[in-house]
């Protein structure tokens, strides 16, 4: 098969022993390669093969690819290889029930390369039979795996080549040094001669290659390895392995690769049951001093990065076995996905990616991406502080950045362009010291092997000093093998005792302007098939503020809720809803969400009240443009907030106001529960009241807080201890307030029991007075559904000159009479309400009202 060697296609026979997708899958994917030939145009049968074999002239490199289950090919191909000697089998043996398989699936692309390798390492002439074949699976999810694996099977990989062909000469020259003695048979059951041939025979060992010129050999391409070409190289370079540090990795390896191998390293330790090499018999191969072990083991790579499964420095003995790492072991045997699954940090990877970065459609939100992960030119801080109130968006960017190729680097520098690592150190949590500096290594091995860089999110931490220590453990750990990392977090204060004060650089902010939020909104509105024009966008971007992964869940529960809808207000409404929905889960149980019922046109007040009313509204809605177009979050460093007190008589509308506004701005209403928010234990209710107003700005609900006098009534005199921390417990109030950005409503009875401190803070102070006669009677017509009475315009009258009571009593008048009359079998009549109005007075301890029911009588 030297004719490979000039670039001529292979050609491919594809034989389909079994029907399956799977060889057909295979066949079209082969078609499509520039560097092989499909013979028959596609899956031949087995008949078939016969034919072509015979058509194709000997000299023709032809290699067969055997679909099947496996058994059903193996005296076929046993048959075919006997009878040409320029063949070469690649047996695909399907395993699992179902195996779908794609022309453009990169994972057939290592099959492929198999074969391409199987076919470019064997020769016409001299090969065995066993040489020219190889096996693989395809198991169900369309994963190629091999089932035997040699360096003749894998691609191209010239520093590990060369190690083994090192290994192998330096294993059969420390064999034929060893004295024959006096009849004895070392090793007890394999003998010298054995071993010898096997390997002098290996197709490994090329025939009088010597270990000089092996070492030579290996010694070259060490030098001039490039880490991006094999894993064996990007340890040596990602490591900054010595030569000697290489060599005893690569001893270390020998028995993963063969079994042979281990067989010498029993026979050179007098004791076959032993399958791993020591310490001192790899030290001894390769003519090591005691003090250059002692080097070895307490200043170089060994001790710095996880290479040896439980190596201990120089306190391991010389007798004691050298295992390479399993999963670092593994990684360099080819499968790429090892680092990822390592048992001792998978606890903190996330494997898939962060949500987001698909609504970052805007051409500034990637060249920020790109510049955030961009390699630094020259010295540069380890680690990159993302912080604020919007870990999503830089989570989002990361992701971006990452998605962005790279085209223009030096090639001896790394640069990103795949997924980030992403870590959450908060599982962190409860485990010792020394596994958290084992994570911190492995994961440090990670990012430097597969070139990919870390971010580590810690907006999930709740800096306990018990949590502190061993984070200070973890970054110390990092902190000397990172080339560079990303930190997600709320407050960067929280990093100056965890990290050394010139290790790190923080990032502007806010990731993500208020423009890519709202083209964000868009996007997502369009993924769940609704299309939004950018002032809608931007109306459920103040609405509702939830951070980009939010938005990405909204889209997904809308579409998940209806198909496409082509009319623009029956889309809106579900993909709104999932907003609402997203922004009020997991809200604590300190406040009631209402989800608001009645309309603003519901609540009858003075027509100035009713203005003001509106006022509140269009605060709320053109805040954005107020604050961030004509810049006057500038001007005002807090007190951004609309605070609005609402006073007056139980029952003048006061809450149902609040609902109307909550209604009309298409957002939920947080009611406080006092009762749950102030405790006995001091600083229980500043933690109870700062959770409150945190929900509401994740939810973009408005906060109702009713009775507001029973936490903002006069600062008492300081008289105890208690007193002073109540008057405590009201300056964190009203601090709280001052720096929340969204609409606060508070109710009272009495204003005059209001601190005039906390009056000054407020925007909105409206007065809900008693309604008069002609507001009575607007109530009781509001509360009396024209289909429920037989009241009459003179009736109503009646009722609103002689019954002087607030609309909430009104209210339960109204409901009273209409189960009184359902009961009766009839509609509500004035009689009804005569008796519901007197059970109402005596509940107030008033005297009764008499109605004259003649007219209702002469009606009946």
């Amino acid at each position: 098969m030297q004719g490979t060697e000039s670039g001529l296609p292979i050609h491919v026979i594809v034989v389909e022993a079994s029907q399956d997708i799977a060889a057909k899958g295979l066949a079209l994917s082969i078609d499509e390669r520039q560097d092989m030939t499909l013979v028959g145009g596609g899956c031949v049968s087995v008949p078939e093969l016969e034919a072509l074999l015979q058509e194709l002239p000997a000299a023709v490199p032809v290699a067969l690819v055997l679909v099947g289950r496996p058994g059903e090919t193996d005296r076929l191909a046993e048959r075919w290889l006997q009878e040409r000697a320029d063949l070469v089998v690649l047996h695909v043996g399907l395993v699992g029930n179902i195996v779908r398989i794609s022309v453009r699936d990169p994972r057939l692309d290592a099959l492929l390369a198999i074969l391409r390798g199987l076919v470019e390492r064997v020769g016409a002439s001299g090969a065995r039979v066993e040489e020219r074949v190889a096996h693989v699976e395809l198991e169900s999810g369309n994963v190629a795996k091999q089932d035997v694996v040699s360096p003749d099977q894998l691609p191209s990989r010239p520093l590990f080549d060369a190690s083994v062909a090192w290994v192998h000469a330096l294993l059969a020259d420390a064999i034929d040094r060893v004295p024959e003695g006096h009849g004895d048979v070392h090793g007890l059951s394999v003998t010298k001669a054995t071993l010898v041939e096997s390997l002098r025979t290996a197709p490994e060992q090329p025939a009088g290659e010597d270990l000089a010129r092996a070492s030579t050999r290996l010694s070259e391409l060490f030098a001039a390895a490039d880490a991006s070409s094999e894993p064996l190289a990007a340890v040596a370079r990602g490591f900054e392995l010595t030569l000697l540090e290489f060599q005893m990795l690569v001893l270390a390896l020998a028995p993963e690769l063969d079994l042979r191998f281990q067989r010498c390293v029993g026979f050179l330790l007098d004791e076959m049951p032993r399958r791993v090499g020591t310490v001192g018999l790899y030290c001894t191969l390769l003519g090591a001093t005691a003090r250059t072990r002692s080097e070895l083991a307490a200043g170089g790579a060994f001790a710095a990065w996880p290479v040896f499964d439980g190596f201990a420095g120089h306190q391991t003995p010389a007798d004691e076995p050298l295992k390479l790492d399993p999963v670092l072991a593994q990684w360099i045997l080819g499968d790429a996905d090892a680092l990822n699954w390592d048992a001792r940090t998978r606890r903190l990877l996330r494997p898939g990616p962060w949500p987001g970065a698909d609504l970052l459609q805007r051409n500034q939100e990637a060249i920020k991406a790109a510049d955030l992960l961009k390699e630094p030119q020259g010295p540069a801080t380890p680690w990159v502080v993302l912080s604020g109130d919007d870990p999503a968006g830089w989570r989002a960017l990361i992701e971006l950045g990452a998605r962005t190729p790279r085209r223009h680097h030096h090639p001896r520098h790394h640069h990103y362009s795949r997924a980030p690592i992403r870590v959450d150190v908060s599982y962190l949590a409860g485990l010792p010291l020394v596994e958290v500096e084992d994570c911190a290594r492995r994961l440090a091995r990670l990012a430097q092997l597969s070139n990919r860089p870390l971010a580590i999110d810690m907006t999930r931490t709740d800096g306990s000093d018990a949590e502190a220590e061993g984070l200070r453990a973890f970054f110390g750990t990092l902190d000397a093998k990172c080339r560079r990392a990303f930190l997600i977090i709320a407050d960067e204060a929280r990093l100056l005792p965890l990290l050394r004060l010139d290790s790190f650089e923080i990032a502007e902010r806010p990731p993500l302007p208020a423009a890519a939020r709202i083209a964000a909104v868009q996007a997502a509105a369009a993924g769940a098939g609704v299309y939004v024009t950018e002032e809608s966008a931007a109306a459920i971007s103040s609405r509702f503020p939830l951070q980009i992964d939010g938005l990405e869940y909204a889209m997904a529960l809308a579409r998940s809720r209806h198909g496409t809808h082509n009319a623009h207000d029956q889309a809106l409404g579900p993909f709104t809803a999932a907003c609402r929905q997203i922004a009020t889960e997991g809200l604590s149980r300190l406040a009631e969400s209402i989800e608001p019922l009645f309309n603003l046109d519901d609540v009858v007040l003075p027509l100035d009240q009713h203005q003001q009313l509106v006022e509140i509204i269009d605060n709320v809605r053109h805040a954005p443009r107020v604050y961030e177009e004509w810049k006057f979050r500038e001007r005002l460093p807090y007190g951004r907030g609309i605070t609005a007190l609402f006073f007056g008589a139980s029952g003048t509308g006061k809450t149902m106001a609040a609902i109307g506004i909550a209604r009309q701005l298409g957002i939920q209403l947080l009611r406080v529960d006092l009762s749950r928010v102030v405790s006995k234990y001091i600083g229980d209710t500043e933690k109870n009241i700062d959770k409150v107003f945190t929900d509401a700005e994740r939810s973009g609900s408005a906060i109702l807080i009713d009775e507001a006098d029973a936490l903002f009534g006069k600062r008492s005199e300081v008289k105890d201890a208690h007193d002073r921390y109540a008057n405590i417990e009201v300056a964190y109030l009203l601090q709280r307030m001052e720096s929340y950005h969204g609409l606060a409503i508070l109710t009272t009875n009495m204003r005059q029991n209001l601190d005039p401190a906390f009056l000054r803070r407020l925007r909105f102070i409206i007065d809900f007075p008693r309604p008069d006669a002609e507001a009575r009677e607007k109530i009781w017509r509001q509360c009396l559904p024209v289909e429920s009475h037989v009241l009459d315009d003179a009736a109503f009258r009646q009722l609103a000159r002689k019954i002087d009571l607030t609309g909430g009593h009104i209210r339960q008048i109204t409901l009273r009479a209409a189960f009184m009359a359902a009961a009766a079998g009839a509609q509500i009549g004035l009689a009804h309400i005569a008796h519901a109005a007197r059970a109402e007075f005596a509940k107030l301890g008033m005297p009764p009202v008499e109605l004259d029911l003649s007219q209702a009588r002469q009606a009946a």
